[in-house]
């Protein structure tokens, strides 16, 4: 995001000097300019009446994608590209993109090999990712890219064989391996999407002429899907090796996100987080809760069923369905100006269309149809998923591509001229913004870097260095919530260090000061992130070592957070807890039986539970439960069977 930020940045500034040195507003209008402008000012109401500004303005942290920075880049960018660039210079960069696929695509194939599978935790031989960070992302990326490929392979001229010839095809089987290697089944559907919407017209346009060439094409896909495997079937190894062992055919995948592994098919939990992202919308309906607050309002509204999934206390920052993440984030007004903006992108790709043969078509025939597929594809994969930013400049890219194509090119520009004093002057005062705008994207940038770095320390146990690092950080980006709980963090377990130490109890007590401080802080950046009052919870709680009256901070940061985030079932476990160590036993019983009522399968809040029963002498009650967690959750559990016993 921030190499976007950056390029933003250079383009544009090289755009405004442009014109200056020209003399002449630079701007080509087009179909999707009032689209764009509709959605671009959805977008900006929506922040200002965000539940959190700053997580709006630049995207949720760690995703960044997504915010009002990044959308306001997208629309400069496509703005630039379609002013700037003639048809010679999109077809270059088509290509160019393309062989960006297929670097990306020959590591992925490396990677299926083992390349790197020492470095990762995920288990990337499975399910592969290249350098997309994540399996259905790069499944995503590649299909939008290739029918590209079978638009090359129409382009070749009959009857003529070669290298030349045969690269395409080559492109086109890397491109669906790689898809293969990803286990994405999103990517598959839109891989189907886009070969159904290539061939059709294609079909359709020249009455089956290339009937061979998709012939040829699609037996060396299938070839590859028997080989090995796609997400739906086995490969041939699996079936061989399945029938010579006499084993039953299993088929795993791992290494993805907590949607794609564990317990739970992510289908189901896919249906849970689209039926909080509907309530959610219901709540706000008209500008949503902010673009990119997902993480904060899916607390509110969070089915009770999540708690029943294997991912029950994953943090979900994204709706997983693009469509209904607007509709949370940004309300039925900004869904609907996504939605025109799509339906504009598709009408000014599908005007490159000609049925007829002999229509003129910029040098590579069919490269309309292929943008339209490849469109196409990212709105399927958009449904069950996200948009990150390979993905995003695609989204936008492909029409503009389609814009230029359609256009008669840019004057060619005059002999230049001396510049004036006073466009020396304008031209200086572009660049100097230009580098001021580029410093504070990376101060932004470094800032980053330190927090990380200090994670990374507070992470091995050098909590004086993380100290260090964080509030380096924290002067350089200031408004930055999860810096602050980051370094409550390391202040608190500092805190303790000392408090272990002979003559350490003064300084323990300063830094546990610090970091009660600093735990305040991230809370009031950040009211509605319910992960912050996490945070300062677990700083009061730690700190109770040092003071047992910090148990009473504790209680009183967790009420409201449970009212936040009501079907919270670790929320709820942890102030029963709370409870019971204050000695508000009668509270504690009804809130681990609220705990148990919204996730029955919870092993620690039923033998919790069932201790309270015990002190309370309810021997008959404690014994069910106990039995429950013994039939239904953890027929070993030792811990359980002693108290078990303890009570017979």
């Amino acid at each position: 995001m921030i190499v976007v930020y950056l390029l933003t940045t250079l383009i544009v500034s090289a755009w405004i000097m442009k014109m200056i040195s020209e003399r002449k507003f630079i701007f080509r209008r087009t179909m999707l300019d009032i689209p764009l402008l509709v959605f671009l000012g959805s977008q900006i109401i929506s922040t200002l009446l965000s539940i959190d500004p700053l997580t709006s303005r630049l995207g949720y942290y760690s995703r960044f994608n997504g915010g009002l920075a990044s959308t306001v880049s997208y629309l400069l960018l496509y703005w630039a590209f379609v002013s700037n660039i003639s048809k010679k210079g999109a077809k270059k960069l088509v290509n160019l993109t393309l062989w960006s696929g297929v670097i990306v695509s020959a590591y992925g194939v490396l990677e299926h090999f083992g390349i790197d599978k020492d470095i990762w935790q995920q288990d990337v031989q499975s399910r592969v990712f290249s350098t997309l960070g994540q399996p259905n992302w790069l499944a995503a990326w590649i299909v939008a890219l290739t029918p590209i490929t079978w638009a090359q392979i129409t382009k070749q001229k009959e009857n003529k064989v070669g290298l030349k010839s045969v690269i395409p095809y080559f492109l086109s089987t890397l491109f669906f391996t790689v898809l293969l290697f990803t286990g994405s089944r999103s990517g598959l559907l839109g891989f189907g999407v886009a070969e159904i919407i290539f061939w059709g017209l294609v079909f359709f346009k020249y009455k089956f002429k290339y009937i061979k060439e998709f012939l040829v094409s699609n037996i060396i896909l299938v070839i590859m899907a028997v080989l090995f495997g796609t997400q739906l079937t086995p490969s041939i190894f699996n079936v061989v090796a399945r029938s010579q062992n006499s084993q039953p055919e299993t088929i795993t995948q791992t290494g993805g996100t907590a949607l794609e592994t564990g317990g739970t098919e992510s289908g189901i939990i896919r249906k849970i987080v689209w039926q909080g992202a509907v309530e959610i919308w219901k709540h706000y309906p008209i500008f949503g809760t902010g673009v990119e607050t997902f993480a904060y309002s899916y607390y509110q509204y969070r089915p009770a069923a999540h708690n029943l999934t294997s991912e029950w206390d994953y943090i979900y920052n994204k709706a997983h369905n693009e469509y209904l993440n607007f509709m949370a984030n940004t309300g039925t007004v900004g869904i609907l100006a996504y939605l025109v903006v799509v339906g504009f992108a598709v009408c000014q790709i599908i005007k490159m269309y000609k049925p007829q043969e002999d229509s003129k078509q910029p040098k590579g025939h069919n490269l309309e149809i292929a943008l339209l597929a490849g469109y196409s594809s990212i709105l399927v994969t958009n449904f069950f998923g996200f948009s990150v930013v390979p993905i995003q400049l695609l989204f936008y890219l492909y029409p503009a591509f389609a814009i230029i194509f359609v256009s008669t090119d840019l004057a060619e520009k005059e002999d230049r001229t001396s510049l004036s004093p006073n466009q020396k002057i304008l031209g200086w005062i572009v660049a100097i913004g230009g580098l001021g705008v580029i410093f504070t994207i990376c101060r932004y940038w470094y800032a980053d870097y330190l927090y990380a770095t200090g994670t990374n320390y507070g992470k091995v146990g050098k909590q004086d260095m993380a100290i260090l690092y964080l509030n380096r950080a924290i002067k350089l980006a200031p408004g930055q919530s999860v810096y602050f709980g980051e370094l409550a963090r390391a202040y608190t377990n500092l805190a303790l260090a000392y408090n272990n130490q002979e003559g350490g109890t003064e300084t323990a007590s300063q830094l546990a000061e610090a970091a009660i401080e600093s735990s305040i802080k991230a809370v009031n950046l950040s009211p509605a992130n319910v992960n912050l009052k996490r945070v300062e919870f677990g700083v009061f709680v730690m700190l109770s070592a040092l003071n047992p009256n910090y148990l009473l901070n504790a209680r009183d940061i967790l009420i409201p957070a449970v009212t936040q985030a009501p079907t919270d079932a670790k929320l709820s476990y942890n102030l029963g807890l709370i409870y019971s160590r204050i000695g508000q036993n009668d509270l504690a019983v009804s809130e681990l039986r609220k705990t148990i009522e919204l996730k029955p399968n919870y092993k620690e809040a039923r033998l919790a539970y069932a201790i309270l029963l015990i002190d309370a002498q309810k021997n008959l009650e404690a014994k069910e439960e106990l039995n429950y967690i013994l039939t239904n959750i953890d027929p070993a559990d030792s811990m359980t069977k002693q108290y078990l016993e303890s009570i017979k």
